[in-house]
């Protein structure tokens, strides 16, 4: 199960990569859903976040004082 969690992590990474270039850092989430994060500039992300926001089940913006940026992705 965890190496099959791994293929899939691995796989989203390397198209998000393939597609937006400059990700800074690729999360997944521990559950049974494939949830994941982003980083990135912020630019990127609101990329990111336009061209999925449709794509995806859901799809947040986290930018608190001080903190990274990132999208949290549920597909």
């Amino acid at each position: 199960m965890e190496e099959n969690k791994q293929k899939l992590a691995d796989e989203i990474f390397n198209d998000i990569k393939r597609d937006y270039g400059d990700v800074e850092k690729f999360v997944m989430e521990d559950g049974d859903e494939p949830v994941f994060c982003i980083y990135a500039d912020d630019d990127l992300l609101w990329k990111i976040f336009e061209d999925w926001m449709d794509e995806v089940s859901s799809i947040e913006f986290n930018a608190g004082a001080n903190e990274a940026h990132y999208l949290r992705v549920i597909p």
